[in-house]
């Protein structure tokens, strides 16, 4: 049998022409060229169409694959793709449903641009329209977080298969898209928050992991009344994690669905349940009433295990029960998959060989090949899966194949060994010889790492999880591990810093009796937290800087730590230095809370904060300078509030308030970067407004909602701040969501409306109640149905009145009472072509190029200190330039300032 396997991998490798790898691909796509393409989509493009009589297999290297939107058209059919590694081979994309019609109701709108027909048709990072599609050993992801629609895949074909994937999201991870299509998932994994599984298709679910961020649903189906199945969950671990993208889900209850459309049909069998599962398991009807009351909803649940699989607490509807076990009998994957053609992909072996540690040889080593089952030594673009109670020895060589530890598994190192790469969930990797660790460790959950020895571990660490260091001895972290964000807990021995990021981005916690040892000065994030206990000690011959120090719990001053001034805790010739951070991070709650923010202070004047959740406003004046992080970030108002430090939108993001009473203020300088949403949502009848009187800068489209569906009421934002630097658009365009309420924009102050367009829909209005509130540069549009009340003389300089565009006259609620009412005039002005004075000179960063609001023909770049780090001829109002993390100042040819805070 060994020899037989021998020769077998022997000949892959003679007659393959990509002879490195184990897989016999038609295809190899790899970003370093080393394949036949860069690109994912290429390859999928040179795939013969209508082929029926064989797969095309496409060969997927390692990286990170998210530059494409990926489809597999119609005619592309029985295409495979092969991931090198599962967590290393990442197909990735950040679309996701929005408001903006520009750009098809997809944002970010300059990326959705880039799309067109089915490829845009939904949010997905890849569409699957080919029947027949296969993928194993990969992860395939959208990264857009919790925005709205923004799936991983979305299947619109028959007879796909998905074996040991990563499948993640936020909201609507995996779209089934059509009745009847089939899916089978073997092994993976499913991650998301809302609605992540949904759609009309059959999907059979086979020993996978359907992991839950808290307070969502994991399922939405639309089953049709008439199809037999929907999904299918069998004999898989229903888990859920820390760690959303929305901080404030963490520590919630999920619910394992709510119907979407039709008559859904889902089925839980043999699988393990966490307990954050809400005991009512369902319980939202999401406006469908019939759906509690209607026996062709099937939710059917049978023999699950673990404390989320108790029924005495599920929601009453009359579809919501136990399976019995004649009615269990149909639940298999042959009977929910076959159909009429007898498709049965549950049969067909895995194109990736996976291995399973069996312990069949004469000893622990991790090459020997009868410790496997299949018997053979796992190679690259191959799995190895060690689970439970188990020891293998890395005895020295390289492991080539992805290694997976989990449940209990230990992997002990006993001679120099190199693992390409680790997966560890709780797991061990131990020692107790001085030997060396190379190569890839990636935390999945916890892993201990313990030694007696000096145990050195040279592999680059990534991950958010704990590693914990036990045993007597050292380890040492000699690798870059900037990927590594998680936590190292020192429990027991010393856990010892040599190199620059060597402890990545992740904390530090010391406990009693065991030891820090830090020997570079840049081993530390300075945004990582450091706390060591009574007992603990610090042997630094190096300078840790941070903005979070702990001793015995309590976080402590600016200063300097040695140890002169803390012999208790710190040995050697180093410190620990505690300054303000450059940048604080902010996840959700109140401006004016301290525990919103890492590191836990409030931050002070001029200080950089990125906001990562839904900031409130408060009493308290905020001072800070705010950057709303795209597409995570959003600032709530909620109540008469102000700031002096500029807050930054960086696109996708909202001003918005819920309220009982008539609406909020807010006073503060702004800059809009990329569209943003004004929202209001009031339950008084009598309308709400929310008010703003900062200064408002930017060129792109602020949109005006009126968000309440329950009350008929009139919202409004009344501008009253000089907003000279918005050379944007006011959009007023969308209708209330109750169909008799009303929203509108009101200019109360010189230069309310900047040099904007104000473009008004059907039911919407705008008011004019300054003089100077508008210029010459404004382009208003009423379209039919629109109003302008205006109490003021005003000028423009264009109008439109439905269908009919205006360069001169005057217009008044005489001339034109459909359109206009009150006692002012508009007067159109055409020729006074604004521009940008030197005060509205203003630049942001993004994506490696600095977009300028206001003309420029030279461009320096200098940091906060004076120094010079850049200059250029401006070319289309952008310069290309790569910045490192910080805050700079942007000075043009007319010496106008502008403070510049870049984020990498």
């Amino acid at each position: 049998m060994k020899l037989k396997f021998t020769l077998l991998w022997a000949f892959l490798i003679l007659c393959s022409s990509h002879s490195i790898f184990a897989i016999d691909a038609d295809m190899v796509v790899a970003q370093d060229g080393s394949g036949d393409f860069t690109t994912i989509q290429a390859a999928i493009d040179a795939v013969p169409s209508n082929q029926t009589d064989r797969r095309t297999v496409i060969f997927i290297k390692n990286g990170l694959y998210n530059t494409e939107k990926l489809i597999i058209p119609s005619n592309k059919l029985n295409v495979t793709f092969i991931g090198e590694s599962r967590d290393q081979t990442i197909i990735s994309y950040h679309i996701y449903d929005c408001t903006s019609p520009t750009s098809g109701n997809k944002c970010p709108a300059e990326d959705a641009l880039l799309w067109t027909g089915d490829v845009i048709r939904t949010s997905a990072t890849l569409t699957i329209m080919g029947e027949g599609f296969r993928a194993e050993n990969l992860t395939i992801q959208n990264t857009a977080g919790p925005v709205g629609q923004a799936q991983a895949i979305t299947v619109r074909a028959d007879k796909c298969v998905f074996i040991n994937c990563d499948l993640t999201g936020y909201q609507d991870t995996i779209y089934f898209w059509n009745d009847g299509i089939r899916c089978y998932f073997k092994e993976c994994l499913v991650l998301g928050r809302t609605d992540y599984i949904y759609g009309d298709g059959i999907a059979f679910f086979d020993a996978c992991e359907i992991r839950s961020y808290g307070g969502g649903y994991i399922t939405a189906p639309s089953t049709p009344q008439s199809q037999a199945y929907g999904f299918v969950f069998s004999h898989c671990d229903i888990t859920y994690t820390d760690g959303s993208p929305q901080p404030t889900n963490d520590g919630q209850s999920f619910r394992l669905g709510r119907p979407w459309h039709e008559y859904p049909k889902v089925a839980w069998l043999y699988c393990d349940m966490t307990g954050m599962i809400n005991p009512q398991g369902w319980g939202d009807t999401w406006n469908m009433d019939y759906a509690a009351t209607s026996a062709d909803l099937h939710l059917y649940e049978y023999m699950n295990t673990g404390a989320g699989a108790d029924m005495s607490g599920r929601a009453s509807w009359v579809g919501l029960r136990a399976l019995t076990e004649t009615e269990a009998a149909d639940y298999t994957a042959a009977k929910v998959l076959n159909g009429n053609d007898g498709w049965a992909p549950y049969e067909d072996a895995p194109l990736v060989t996976s291995y399973q540690w069996d312990n069949g040889g004469s000893d622990n080593g991790w090459l020997t090949a009868e410790n496997w089952d299949p018997d053979g030594s796992p190679a690259s673009a191959e799995v190895a899966n060690v689970s439970g109670q188990v020891t293998v020895d890395a005895n020295g060589g390289t492991f080539a194949a992805d290694m997976n530890l989990t449940a209990g598994a230990e992997l002990n190192i006993t001679a120099n060994s190199t693992a390409a790469y680790i997966a560890g969930e709780d797991a061990t990797i131990s020692s107790s010889s001085d030997v060396t660790l190379s190569g890839k460790i990636a935390t999945k959950d916890t892993i201990i790492i313990s030694t007696t020895a000096n145990l050195t571990i040279d592999a680059k660490l990534s991950g958010i999880h704990k590693i914990i260091k036990r045993g007597t001895g050292t380890v040492i972290l000699t690798a870059d591990n900037t990927d590594f964000s998680g936590l190292f807990i020192v429990e027991e021995g010393t856990l010892d810093a040599q190199t620059e990021n060597s402890l990545g981005k992740a904390g530090v916690e010391v406990k009693n009796g065991a030891s820090l040892k830090v020997e570079n000065d840049a081993a530390f994030f300075p945004e990582s937290s450091l706390s060591v206990v009574t007992g603990g000690t610090l042997d630094l011959s190096a300078t840790v800087t941070l903005s979070e120090f702990y001793i015995d719990g309590t976080l402590q001053t600016v200063g300097s730590y040695s140890a002169t001034t803390n012999p208790s805790i710190i040995t050697g010739t180093g410190s620990v230095v505690v300054g303000r951070p450059s940048t604080f991070l902010f996840s959700s709650g109140t401006w004016d809370n301290v525990s919103s923010y890492t590191p836990a202070i409030l931050p002070e004047q001029g200080e950089t904060v990125l906001c990562e959740g839904e900031m409130e406003t408060a009493s308290t004046t905020n001072v800070a300078n705010v950057i709303f992080v795209k597409n995570k970030g959003k600032l709530r108002l909620r109540g008469q509030h102000k700031s002096t430090g500029t807050l930054t939108f960086e696109g996708n993001q909202r001003i918005s308030y819920a309220t009982s009473g008539t609406g909020f203020s807010l006073e503060a300088p702004i800059i809009i970067q990329d569209d943003i949403s004004f929202e209001m949502s009031s339950a008084n009848l009598g309308g709400s407004t929310m008010e703003l009187t900062g200064t408002i800068v930017g060129s792109a489209t602020v949109s005006v909602k009126n968000t309440r569906s329950d009350v008929s009421n009139n919202s409004k934002v009344w501008l009253g701040g000089d907003n000279s630097g918005f050379s944007g658009t006011w959009d007023v365009t969308t209708h209330a969501s109750n169909a008799s309420g009303l929203v509108g924009i009101i200019g109360a102050s010189a230069n309310a409306m900047g040099t904007g367009s104000i473009l008004i829909g059907q039911d919407n209005y705008v008011q004019f109640d300054h003089a100077e509130c508008t210029s010459s540069a404004n382009n208003l549009v009423l379209n039919p149905g629109a109003k302008a009340t205006v109490t003021a003389d005003i000028i423009v300089g264009s109008l439109t009145l439905g269908t009919t565009t205006y360069s001169t006259g005057v217009f008044t609620a005489a001339s034109n009472p459909e359109y206009i009412e009150g006692n002012g005039s508009i007067t159109l002005e055409p020729n006074a072509l604004h521009q940008p004075s030197i005060s509205e000179f203003s630049a942001y960063y993004k994506n490696g190029q600095i977009i300028l609001n206001g003309n420029a023909e030279e461009l320096r770049i200098i940091t906060m200190d004076g120094k010079v780090v850049h200059e250029q001829h401006v070319i289309n109002n952008q310069v290309t330039v790569n910045l490192k993390t910080g805050v700079y100042l942007l000075i043009n040819e007319n010496n106008s300032l502008y403070k510049l805070a870049v984020i990498n």
